[in-house]
């Protein structure tokens, strides 16, 4: 079954990513401590938010243009290249602007930044953006295995660089989000080689239609890309937003330490979201195929896949948190062992969402993404804005948890509907499911 073989390898590799991912953590939790373990991930979270924001849909946009016609890659890939030196110079003048009236600087100043690392910042949030862009262009291509293993590359490198800056004992939060940088740009620099070869030559036919000869609406310039781009990236940008919020809103009501010990919860949590996310890219390709019916059965047994491995690994998690944490991470780091088993139902009912995410965007309705996402950031903001105030990172947690299974069962009833399918089909393996294939 080729959703079962692809998605074997994908997550084999992100398997590798998470490890090597939990390595890197592991080194930054300790050798940090929670105080600036609490900036590294405040800061990291500032950068990618950023990123999302300024990324503009430019890479999903693109998706179904590729799909459609494979040879219109190369007018593409310049097109995201122009946007994204456009936005990452946008966003330096604005840091720049704010630095000098006073604003960045005191913002800098609470994440423990110098001039020399928000340089560096500004350099990752470059990578950032255009490796996010062409990830989705490596896909459209049918390279469905390159993003994850170049992910991999470049959590070993970050690892590997962390572990050179301790061995030369010139460790600390400045080092950490410098090799966290040079990580990212190496990463995007792969990356743009894979995608600029992967996408061919130029188109050589009339560029208003396919390969069929059937017209194309122009899907090569910016202004397209943007217009439907943003539609599926406000997604990215809500979700990455409820994703933190409960972790700013700790901060600010508890201190950079008590952030720090929830982010050791929610790294071990963003490990186990790699299980039904290597799913995601499959359904991407098997959700636009022509057969609709065959790609909703592939959806429906990828969401019954996911759960089940997802719930699997949790529970493995909440048995070994208590026993591991403090003795891998440090004593000071016990603390995150509630707020981890609060955050572990939120994962499990979070597998559905993170799954249908790829069939909708394969369906060319990312859109219903940024619905769903809306749905969970109100959740997450009203119950974490109840929960943390008295209880902190676990009751950070338990909103998020909260947040999550409302944002998965939005995306599983819409699923449904527009699949056809009952509730029991959906949930319960049917003998012709199988006779589908991708």
């Amino acid at each position: 079954m080729k959703l079962l073989r692809e998605g074997a390898a994908v997550l084999v590799l992100r398997l590798g990513q998470a490890a090597a991912g939990a390595g890197a953590g592991l080194v930054v939790a300790r050798a940090l401590g929670p105080d600036d373990q609490g900036r590294y991930a405040l800061g990291i979270t500032l950068l990618m938010f950023v990123a999302a924001a300024v990324n503009g849909g430019v890479g999903l946009a693109a998706v179904p243009a590729i799909r459609r016609r494979p040879d219109a890659a190369r007018s593409l890939l310049r097109v995201q290249a122009l946007w994204t030196v456009a936005a990452a110079l946008a966003v330096a003048a604005l840091g720049a602007l704010a630095w000098r009236t006073g604003t960045g600087a005191a913002l800098a100043l609470r994440l423990g930044w110098s001039p020399a690392t928000a340089a560096a910042m500004a350099v990752a949030l470059a990578a950032l953006v255009l490796t996010d862009i062409l990830a989705y262009d490596l896909l459209a291509l049918g390279r469905l295995r390159a993003g994850t293993a170049v992910n991999l590359g470049r959590g070993l490198l970050q690892l590997a660089l962390l572990a050179a800056a301790l061995a030369a004992g010139a460790f600390g939060l400045a080092a950490a989000l410098t090799v966290f940088a040079a990580s990212q740009l190496a990463g995007a620099a792969v990356f743009a080689v894979l995608a600029a070869r992967a996408a061919g030559p130029a188109p050589a036919r009339d560029p208003g239609r396919a390969a069929d000869g059937a017209p194309l609406p122009r899907a090569d310039g910016l202004p397209f890309l943007l217009k439907a781009g943003w539609q599926g990236q406000l997604s990215a940008v809500v979700s990455l937003l409820h994703m933190r919020l409960a972790l700013a809103l700790v901060a600010a009501w508890h201190g950079a330490q008590a952030a720090g010990v929830y982010s050791v919860a929610v790294m071990i949590g963003e490990v186990l979201w790699l299980l039904p996310s290597a799913l995601q890219p499959l359904l991407v390709w098997s959700a636009a195929a022509p057969d609709g019916r065959a790609g909703a059965a592939t959806s429906a047994r990828a969401v019954r896949v996911a759960l089940i491995a997802t719930a699997s690994a949790a529970g493995l998690a909440a048995v070994a948190a208590p026993l591991l944490l403090a003795p891998v991470f440090g004593a000071p780091y016990r603390a995150a062992v509630p707020p981890l088993w609060a955050l572990l139902p939120g994962i499990v009912a979070c597998a559905p969402g993170a799954v249908l995410a790829g069939d909708f965007i394969g369906r060319g309705r990312a859109a219903w993404n940024t619905q769903a996402s809306l749905v969970t950031l109100a959740v997450n903001a009203a119950a974490g804005l109840l929960l943390i105030p008295a209880h902190g990172p676990v009751g950070a947690a338990l909103a998020t948890s909260l947040a999550y299974a409302v944002g998965s069962a939005f995306m599983l009833a819409r699923f449904r509907r527009v699949a056809g399918l009952t509730w029991r089909r959906l949930l319960i393996p049917v003998r012709d499911d199988f006779s589908s294939r991708v």
